[in-house]
């Protein structure tokens, strides 16, 4: 079974752990999401402030010491290196998503699906993704071509 590390924006990540737990049930593929599938006590704790309020504003500026983004950080790196290759879907790009795309396309030399209509023909998403995908529906369609059905 391959495992694709998911790489997505944290204000999308509820929506998108719903739609990767439709396409691990449905297909023979692991998409290792950096939320959920992980020990990340802090995700359970902001999952239960409104997004974008001031609580959840000061939530990240006292869970940001220089520990607990070395530890995020080193163990999406982590988490990385050990996957088949990347997903992601590009709405609204952002820093942490650009930077595990290039360091999975550019450093770890692993396949990289890119799910966007909007930036599809960006230089750099171009350059750093091994197929793009225009919904979810095609990346779905994809997958079931290429790893099958979950039996």
């Amino acid at each position: 079974m391959k495992t694709l590390y998911l790489a997505h924006n944290f204000n999308i990540r509820k929506a998108i752990r719903r739609w990767e737990l439709t396409i691990e049930g449905k297909y023979n593929i692991n998409l290792d999401n950096p939320f959920y599938d992980h020990d990340r006590n802090d995700i359970q704790a902001l999952d239960k402030l409104e997004d974008d309020s001031p609580e959840q504003a000061k939530y990240f500026k006292e869970r940001n010491t220089l520990t607990m983004v070395d530890s995020i950080v080193e163990g999406d790196l982590e988490l990385i290196r050990k996957s088949d290759g990347l997903v992601t879907r590009v709405k609204n790009p952002s820093i942490g998503t650009s930077m595990e795309i290039f360091f999975a396309s550019r450093i770890l030399r692993i396949p990289v699906y890119i799910i966007t209509k909007k930036h599809a023909n960006h230089p750099w998403i171009k350059k750093h993704s091994t197929m793009t995908f225009n919904n979810m529906k095609e990346f779905e369609n994809f997958v079931e071509r290429e790893w099958g059905k979950r039996k």
